[in-house]
């Protein structure tokens, strides 16, 4: 991507002591800095990520050349900026960055996990709202085709991932509750905060046109589901509940394909991932990232197995718990299934109003006013989401299973 200006305060003298930090390296000094855009348009909403260029000679004399992803918050004029200033997003990922994601992968080296669990942070800066970390892609991790979405391989992968983060998120709330005691109360969904309210809401709406345009879909689905529009957040928000039954942890809570990273072996198969972004970490079930990561970014033929894949995701959690000597109870596969099925509202308006826009193909450009908005410029990005064969095929589709299940039904 084309070099972009650094931030005015991203100067040789603020970043080398933060590196020298970070490599134990008292004699490190920085020779050159640069940058370039880290996303496209449109990628990202949530802040401004930009790749930093280093070439710094090290304590032995030796020139090193590294990139680093630097995570700012949007500016306060972004129309975004209010929205994810109620949702703490920030001050969130900088807690997972600073305090949780270093100890669960201390507790999962502790028992003999090896491999990484995150990117490492070189620095958290609070004043600044920022967070600078090492760049994956030198290190061979590469996401997945959005628009292709998984295949089972990778989609069998990323759930034994989300299994390790689950099971290392329950034991260190059951070691050092403290670390979790803040900020991780808040999803898409939840109750007290509006802002995702009103993008769902709109984006529900071009849903429901579209829906009123096709003659068959209008006269088997429209009317009960514009019955649905006053209660959409309500019911998603009971995805969230939890009781004492149900097995809770730490959810990433924004698990899709741009947010999953895998590295791939000599033959080219995945042999690891890593999660990205965490922004949206919640406390609740982990089924809440299963379903939002099954609604997202699986291929149909994969989304099929369902069954297959919440009983791969099970076994793997449960061997980790294991490993980690966790002291508590794991519900059965069963219940863990009931449990699942009991949160299958999310899924209707996560796969038919979120995944046609992260599929999205169209000419349109994106913006987020368009998905926050209803303007005739906003209205005609919202219906195009639905222009595409592939996705009205996709909706036909889940909607009749939804249906079926009298998900489409008032609860």
């Amino acid at each position: 991507m084309q070099e972009t200006a650094l931030p005015a305060w991203l100067t040789k003298s603020y970043l080398e002591p933060k590196l020298r930090s970070f490599y134990k390296d008292d004699k490190l000094q920085i020779l050159k800095l640069c940058s370039n855009a880290a996303t496209a348009k449109g990628e990202n909403y949530v802040g401004v990520m930009t790749r930093v260029h280093v070439e710094y000679t090290d304590g032995n004399g030796d020139l090193q050349k590294k990139t680093y992803v630097l995570k700012e918050a949007c500016p306060t004029d972004a129309p975004q900026a209010k929205l994810f200033a109620e949702y703490n997003v920030y001050t969130r990922e900088m807690d997972m960055y600073e305090f949780v994601l270093p100890r669960m992968a201390e507790l999962l080296k502790e028992v003999g996990v090896t491999g990484k669990l995150h990117a490492e942070a070189v620095c958290v800066d609070r004043e600044l709202c920022i967070i600078l970390l090492e760049d994956l892609s030198p290190l061979k991790y590469t996401n997945t085709d959005r628009i292709k979405q998984m295949d089972l391989e990778h989609t069998k992968i990323t759930l034994e991932m989300l299994a390790k983060f689950h099971a290392a998120a329950t034991v260190l709330k059951q070691r050092y509750p403290e670390v979790l005691e803040r900020n991780f109360s808040t999803g898409f969904f939840s109750r007290g905060v509006t802002g995702y309210k009103k993008l769902f809401s709109i984006l529900y709406k071009g849903l429901l046109r579209y829906v009123k345009s096709q003659p068959k879909l209008n006269s088997r689905y429209y009317d009960k589901m514009e019955q649905l529009l006053d209660n959409l957040m309500e019911y998603a928000a009971r995805s969230y509940d939890v009781d004492e039954n149900d097995f809770q942890t730490l959810a990433h809570g924004d698990c899709w394909t741009t947010n999953v990273m895998f590295k791939y072996d000599d033959k080219g198969k995945p042999s690891t991932c890593l999660p990205i972004d965490f922004q949206f970490t919640t406390w609740t079930s982990p089924l809440v990232d299963l379903h939002y990561f099954f609604s997202t970014s699986l291929q149909e033929d994969v989304l099929s197995r369902q069954a297959e894949l919440i009983q791969h995701h099970y076994y793997a959690l449960k061997e980790n718990l294991q490993r980690l000597n966790y002291k508590g109870v794991l519900p059965s596969l069963h219940e863990y299934h009931l449990q699942f099925d009991r949160r299958r509202f999310m899924a209707v308006l996560i796969s038919t109003v979120f995944q046609p826009l992260m599929i999205y193909q169209g000419k349109e450009e994106p913006d987020f006013m368009c998905l926050y908005d209803e303007t005739p410029k906003a209205i005609r990005f919202q219906d195009s989401m639905y222009e595409s064969e592939r996705v009205q095929d996709m909706v036909a589709k889940l909607l009749s299973i939804y249906d079926a299940k009298g998900l489409l039904d008032q609860q």
